[in-house]
């Protein structure tokens, strides 16, 4: 296989400057660590549907969720952190790849019984990890392939020693329930009640029987996802309907396994990372435009909170533009582990602005489907003419380019198009030159996601 130049590999916009800074951070985190014996256990949680402003960290005055504050309370909160994309299955490929979710041949979210899923060429974060020595499990929605449709789509053949949880959707009833590689239960309607309470179970479990060694644990919650099946003891607990409840919900469990890692005597040397796939379907975004399924800041801002005592200082904020593409790469950092070198990597190392440094200004770029829809350069993001950007333009609002100072303006209310004719130019030649790279490899990433 061709390697990809130095500036391919790290994609997205990602210039030297930047690469050499996570380069030289991770390198510096591995050799002070690797000292210590230090390999972190990694707990990653992913709520479903949860918008940016139904924490009550960001503001959230309906929804209580005490546990995901602890999180950011004790760590790092990430103002902007975004999305891959303003759907489910572009977000967990990205997340959990490092690449753009159109690298991955998955910019949407098959439906069951499709062929598209996670190509058994990509490197997920439970392969990376794995061979470092790592036990992983995931419990939880998987949405990235049907194995009913195609084996090799379970996540047990993508790197995950432990899965117990459900393919995709809750919404095409009844679904499996996998234990492993087999069945083990069909839910439909009120049945899925307790569906939550079961994955943190299955998590806390995992904790207990592997605290002796390091783990990565990843546990993609189904809450807030719609229907909205609450436990009973949650029935009109928040101020924002059922679909709060879940999310408070979604809160209490989070905090079991949070109390599990400190009974156990893991909480010191585990990094544990809070996030949710897009935004919410039709509820908080704090302020911010729009929602699922739309690139305007309400579909793609995500709240994401990491915490790792001794290595990220207690309540500190990283304001500058981020990525679920960064997981991957700052977690290969930080655990001494090695990325993939064959292909392009969208995200970048992060770990050193846990000690208040910054990386280089990156380009991020936000697409639906197969469709550049917008560019982002620090404070500015241009949406682009003639694109799928989402909402239909009200009367009276100026169509594409619309250019946003989102420093000023995160509601993305303000168009600044015409008096910033430069900038426009500029990030509309930034996303024509990105944009052809991944249409050139369209055909490919397809065939792969289909098995070929």
């Amino acid at each position: 296989m061709h390697r990809p130049s130095r500036r391919a590999v790290l994609g997205a916009g990602t210039g030297p400057a930047v690469a050499a800074a996570g380069t030289r951070a991770g390198a510096a985190v591995r050799k002070r660590d690797a000292g210590r014996g230090v390999r972190p256990n990694v707990v990653l949680i992913m709520l479903d549907d949860v918008g940016y402003g139904d924490v009550s960290r960001l503001g959230s005055r309906k929804i209580e969720t005490p546990n995901i504050d602890s999180v950011g309370a004790r760590g790092v909160t990430f103002s902007q952190m975004y999305s891959p994309g303003p759907v489910r299955t572009p977000a967990r490929a990205g997340l959990l790849t490092g690449r753009h979710p159109q690298r991955v041949g998955l910019p949407w979210a098959p439906g069951p019984g499709a062929p598209d899923g996670m190509s058994a060429c990509e490197r997920t974060l439970g392969e990376i990890l794995g061979a470092r020595g790592y036990r992983t499990g995931i419990f939880g929605k998987w949405h990235l392939g049907d194995p009913a449709q195609r084996p090799r789509l379970h996540p047990l053949h993508h790197g995950f020693d432990e899965f117990f949880g459900i393919p995709g959707f809750t919404m095409d009833v009844p679904f499996p329930v996998y234990d492993g590689a087999g069945i083990v239960d069909w839910l439909e309607g009120d049945e899925q009640t307790g569906l939550s309470r079961r994955h943190t179970d299955r998590a806390i479990d995992f904790v207990r029987r592997n605290r002796h060694r390091p783990f990565f644990l990843y546990l993609p919650y189904t809450l807030a996802h719609k229907p909205y099946y609450v436990e009973k003891r949650f029935r009109g607990s928040s101020k924002a309907g059922p679909y709060g409840d879940l999310v408070q919900q979604a809160d209490f469990h989070i905090g079991r396994v949070l109390g599990e890692l400190r009974a156990c005597g893991l909480d010191g040397n585990t990094l544990v990372v809070i996030t949710s796939d897009n935004g919410p379907d039709e509820h908080g975004t704090g302020g911010l435009r729009a929602g699922k399924g739309y690139t305007f800041e309400g579909g793609i801002r995500m709240p994401f909170f990491a915490q790792w005592p001794g290595h990220i200082g207690p309540g500190t904020t990283y304001d500058d533009p981020a990525c679920f593409t960064d997981v991957v790469p700052t977690v290969a950092a930080v655990t001494g582990s090695e990325l993939p070198d064959d292909r392009p990597m969208d995200g970048i190392d992060l770990s050193a602005t846990w000690s208040g440094r910054r990386v280089a200004e990156r380009v991020l770029y936000h697409y639906h489907d197969w469709t550049l829809n917008a560019v982002r350069r620090g404070r500015w993001k241009l949406h682009l003419p003639g694109r799928r950007n989402g909402l239909q333009p009200e009367p009276g609002e100026p169509r594409p380019p619309l250019l946003y100072d989102i420093g000023a303006d995160p509601g993305e209310r303000h168009d600044l198009a015409g008096a910033y004719g430069r900038t426009v130019r500029e990030l509309t030649a930034l996303g024509a030159r990105f944009d052809g790279e991944i249409q050139a490899g369209k055909d490919g990433a397809l065939r792969r996601a289909r098995g070929g």
